[in-house]
């Protein structure tokens, strides 16, 4: 069993997300759709919504550009173990209003209990599919991707990616674009059509401060990577902009609350707490 990720563009990333510890993830930023099976353990997500949990053998319908707190917790195995597939926000929007008018998209997430044999079939074909090599031709990923689409609205749930209003979550898909970049303000403030004095204003009254988001976002990614690959720690780090593996870590321990090792088999019970 291997952590693997896989990037299509225009279609979504698939993610095999293995995890050795039971962890609390507070203040989650999601910023796709995703669709997540859950195979071993178990999920409690808190949202604007209230508490879901989410048990083995259950999938659940995220929707993107929305904060939430992510406890992983074990089975008796030991092992949290997940198969999720975020979606490209403009396939979701546009194949659901095309296809699905008749439902309302959810408020912030959806669980599907008993998903039909079909549809768990359908979601496993599809994300084996996109892990092998070569890859799958990116016309025929995107009409299987709204397949997964069309087995939600059975269900009665429709995903859709709240846009980024605000423009810390502007920043947040800027610094996405290449996560390792140093990102000086005037280069924010540029990309993002105004100049800087602006950009720290519009930013304070939103309560953020740059360096701290492009912090959040470092360590948001280099979380995935390290439930969604095998890449060792130092990899990860420097992907995410860090030469540093002590400094790496130290951050990620600071916004987190746990070392990057404890995903990798350090165990640790660590529940959200109010």
């Amino acid at each position: 069993m291997e952590r693997t990720i896989r990037s299509y563009p225009g279609v979504g990333i698939a993610g095999h997300l293995i995890q050795h510890s039971a962890l609390c993830v507070p203040s989650l930023y999601v910023s796709r759709p995703c669709l997540i099976y859950v195979s071993q353990g178990y999920n409690i997500l808190r949202t604007r919504g209230g508490e879901l949990v989410i048990r083995q053998g259950e999938m659940l319908a995220l929707n993107g550009g929305q904060t939430l707190d992510v406890y992983n917790g074990l089975d008796e195995k030991g092992l949290y173990v997940s198969k999720a597939i975020a979606c490209d926000p403009s396939l979701v929007a546009d194949f659901g209003q095309e296809n699905t008018p008749q439902l309302s998209p959810v408020a912030s997430a959806a669980i599907i209990p008993d998903p039909a044999n079909q549809f768990t079939q359908a979601f496993d074909t599809f994300f084996e599919a996109l892990m092998e090599t070569p890859s799958l031709p990116a016309p025929i990923a995107r009409h299987r991707m709204q397949e997964q689409v069309l087995w939600l609205a059975q269900h009665g749930v429709r995903l859709h990616t709240a846009p980024p209003v605000t423009l810390s979550q502007q920043v947040r898909e800027l610094l996405l674009t290449d996560i390792a970049n140093a990102w000086p303000a005037a280069t924010v403030a540029e990309r993002l059509e105004m100049n800087e004095v602006m950009l720290r204003r519009r930013l304070a009254a939103e309560a953020e401060v740059l360096r701290n988001i492009i912090a959040d976002t470092r360590m948001t990614h280099a979380l995935h990577l390290l439930q969604n690959t095998d890449a060792a720690i130092a990899a990860i780090a420097q992907s995410v902009g860090y030469e540093s593996g002590s400094r790496f870590a130290e951050r990620f321990r600071k916004r987190f609350g746990f070392l990057p090792t404890a995903i990798r088999g350090h165990h640790r019970q660590a529940a959200c707490t109010d």
